[in-house]
């Protein structure tokens, strides 16, 4: 996809406050601040004094930047950094200065930063622009000044390891793509039901009976704190208790409550078992593990997780000893505030452990919002900041763009709907049942109250679509995802017999019910009042569960989205129509930035391509172009549904070689002869691909060839549809974006944009 084309020859002099006339040239994290001066900047074809800053500095820039001999006609790269930043990987600390400036002349380029942090995020945005300014066949860049600093302080990417393990090397690589993003926390999740991966020398049967084959050893996550530092890069081990310890069961058994597991746990989900908080032995375990790890991660925070405990154990652990479940937690969060604070570490906690209205934290802990926007409402006693990691799930496969829009500070609660007319929603999304009620208030707009199976429950203020060919259409930002729903079709009955409509989650689509509630009272709005947030929130974290991630999937989950939640988290700029406009020209060149500085690997894909068709690997990557994943967790709950949801399930499906958005929908853009001439070559490419590609579902590749016709046809012409033609061909959009072998055509959600803008002007009105 060619990039948003900039001239960078020639431009007028801007003051530092306006809008910066680079921001849709590729990059991402875009400039808070930047001002071009008057005359030309540096030359593009290359930089000297690359070789004369400090190590690790000096190779970042020789590979991000292209160097100049000594004695060519070119800008100098002067750094101006305090000697202190120059040490040996010192250990950066939350709130650390990150702020850089560039300062580019004809003669001088000036990066001036406080810490080596900062030094690394200039030498990025500067190898950004060299880029772009190649891809428009610019000779220099302009003179200017760009002056930028992180929004928020706690930039991250949670990678699990527990369920899938990472090799080091990808580890190492991982640390290359978050500095790039410039995101400055690798969470690391060592621990789980699955698994134990880290070694301890003070109890080494963690190694030895739960680590299921794989561990790092302690100076393998020392070497890792160390390369991290030298990227500015904090590293945060979690240790995942009280639940979620099956696999510390099976090397010290004695710390759990009954019932204690007797094998390894091969599968995926929430397990019964917890560990015993009235066992002393149990904080001895805590005490030890942690004065360990306090000598190999030199951070303040450690995350001792709190997520997903089933209840049983703990109720009946109070049940045996005449006690209840919230003194226990009450004493197990006393009795590790204590330990934490003995070993000069802060606490960081999933949003459980905060959930209670009477809950107490150790001081100055910091809760991490998983589970949809409301916990980022809540205020538990000793909590100093809050993060965001709802919306933030890289293996959920959600768009870039609704990563995008999911700010860090919680939303607006949408007020109540007044009294009048309520409809019942149901669908099934996998193995979650989804419930709604949804008041068409038309003073106020639609109010619809959310709750799936998944934990999650919300209050959504939807936007309405005009569409005449069904009696609603609804748009929201969903905690669950980008949702759609269409009601029943026009001229349904309104009484409470059940009628039918679609769910749009993302690229995927599912048949729901309605029926009718009649007229509903303002007082029985299940959503909670508009409530203070007055906590502060200190930045977010990605996340990368590992079910369905190995090392080759790690690159096609840390492309666009990982760049766009990395410019919510530093600049955190408005959400504007034109700004998700230039989103996909931005991401798009940020991604070929990646790949050609290294940072991400060029082709991940290619192996298991060639794997899954050796002899005929470019016709299933041309395929491979039309085809996505479904998004949520539809992977997830297809392999539950077939019971292969597990540690031992190879991920060397086609569906596991796919990017989560296919670039080719966003080269196609809206362009129509852009888009006749690469439908008119895969109606010619299919009839090859249904010889040669037997291991694509014959239903997907009919789909596609339905779904072609249909696009030539929206794309031929602008005129609008007959009525019957548009009805139609709403219904065949509905039905080819479900869900088959974990896949969904590529360009539903295309044409249904085309065909909203050739639908009688009757239905649009």
């Amino acid at each position: 996809m060619a990039a948003m084309s900039v001239s960078l020859a020639a431009a007028p002099p801007l003051n530092a406050s306006a809008t910066p006339p680079l921001a849709g040239a590729g990059l991402l994290p875009a400039p808070q601040a930047l001002g071009l001066k008057p005359g030309a900047g540096p030359a593009v074809l290359g930089l000297r004094g690359l070789q004369a800053l400090p190590v690790p500095l000096s190779a970042l820039a020789l590979r991000l930047l292209p160097a100049a001999a000594d004695t060519a006609p070119a800008a100098v790269l002067q750094l101006h950094l305090p000697a202190s930043a120059t040490q040996a990987h010192p250990a950066p600390q939350l709130g650390d200065d990150e702020s850089f400036q560039l300062h580019l002349s004809a003669d001088v380029v000036q990066l001036t930063a406080a810490t080596r942090a900062g030094a690394s995020h200039g030498l990025h945005a500067l190898s950004q622009l060299w880029m772009q300014a190649r891809i428009d066949g610019a000779s220099a860049l302009p003179a200017m000044l760009i002056e930028d600093a992180p929004r928020h302080p706690w930039r991250g990417l949670l990678v699990d390891v527990a369920r899938r393990p990472l090799p080091m090397d990808a580890l190492l690589r991982l640390l290359e793509t978050m500095a790039a993003a410039r995101l400055n926390v690798l969470h690391w999740h060592l621990c789980d039901d699955q698994a134990w991966r880290l070694a301890s020398e003070r109890f080494p049967r963690l190694q030895q009976r739960a680590s299921s084959g794989f561990h790092y050893s302690l100076d393998q996550a020392r070497m890792l704190v160390q390369e991290a530092a030298a990227r500015g890069i904090r590293v945060l081990p979690e240790l995942d208790l009280p639940g979620h310890c099956w696999a510390l069961g099976l090397a010290y058994p004695e710390l759990l409550c009954e019932p204690r597991p007797g094998a390894a746990q091969r599968g995926f989900g929430v397990f019964p078992c917890a560990v015993d908080p009235e066992q002393e032995a149990l904080y001895e375990f805590i005490d030890g593990l942690l004065g360990e790890w306090a000598e190999v991660f030199p951070d303040r925070f450690v995350h001792l997780g709190g997520d997903e405990m089933a209840p049983q154990p703990w109720a009946q652990r109070a049940a045996a000893t005449g006690t209840t479940v919230a003194a226990l937690q009450a004493q197990y969060l006393g009795r590790v505030g204590e330990i934490l604070q003995r070993h000069g570490r802060q606490l960081v906690a999933w949003d459980e452990l905060g959930e209670a209205p009477d809950a107490v934290l150790p001081a100055g802990s910091v809760l991490q919002a998983w589970r949809g926007e409301a916990a980022l409402r809540w205020q538990p006693q000793g909590v100093a900041g809050r993060l965001r990691s709802a919306g933030y799930y890289l293996d959920q496969l959600h768009s870039a763009a609704w990563h995008w829009r999911r700010q860090p500070a919680p939303s607006t609660v949408p007020s109540a709907p007044h009294t009048g007319m309520a409809w019942g929603l149901e669908a099934q999304l996998g193995t979650w049942s989804v419930e709604g009620r949804l008041w068409l208030d038309a003073s106020q707009g639609p109010r619809l109250w959310l709750r799936s199976s998944g934990t999650l429950a919300e209050a959504l203020a939807p936007q309405a679509i005009a569409d005449r060919h069904c009696l609603w259409r609804l748009q929201v930002d969903s905690d669950l995802g980008e949702l759609e729903l269409w009601g029943p079709e026009a001229g349904a009955p309104t009484d409470d017999s059940v009628s039918s409509g679609w769910l749009r989650l993302g690229n995927r689509r599912v048949s729901c019910r309605w029926h009718s509630l009649g007229v509903q009272a303002a007082e029985d709005w299940p959503g909670a009042a508009p409530g203070a947030a007055s906590l502060p929130v200190w930045g977010g974290e990605a996340a990368l569960w590992s079910e369905l991630i190995e090392a080759p999937q790690l690159a096609l989950r840390c492309g666009p989205g990982l760049m766009a939640i990395a410019e919510r988290l530093w600049r955190d700029p408005a959400v504007s129509a034109e700004a998700l406009a230039a989103l996909p020209a931005r991401l798009a060149a940020s991604q070929r930035w990646l790949q050609a500085t290294g940072c991400v690997e060029p082709d991940p894909a290619g192996p298991l391509l060639h794997h899954l068709a050796p002899a005929d690997t470019a016709a299933l990557r041309a395929l491979a172009l039309w085809l996505e994943p479904g998004a949520g967790y539809a992977r997830h709950h297809a392999k539950k549904q077939t019971q292969t949801y597990h540690q031992d399930q190879a991920l060397d499906q086609l569906a596991d070689a796919l990017p989560t958005e296919s670039p080719l929908m966003a080269q196609l853009g809206d362009d129509a002869p852009a888009w006749l001439a690469a439908l008119q070559q895969l109606l010619q490419e299919l009839p090859g691909w249904r010889l040669a590609l037997p291991m694509v579902p014959a239903l997907l590749l009919a789909r596609l060839e339905l779904l072609a016709h249909l696009g030539l046809a929206l794309w031929s012409g602008s005129a609008a549809l007959p009525a019957v033609q548009a009805r139609a061909t709403q219904r065949c959009l509905h039905q080819c974006a479900e869900l088959v072998n974990e896949m969904v055509p590529a360009m539903v959600n295309a044409l249904q944009q085309r065909l909203d803008l050739r639908r009688p002007q009757e239905a649009r009105a």
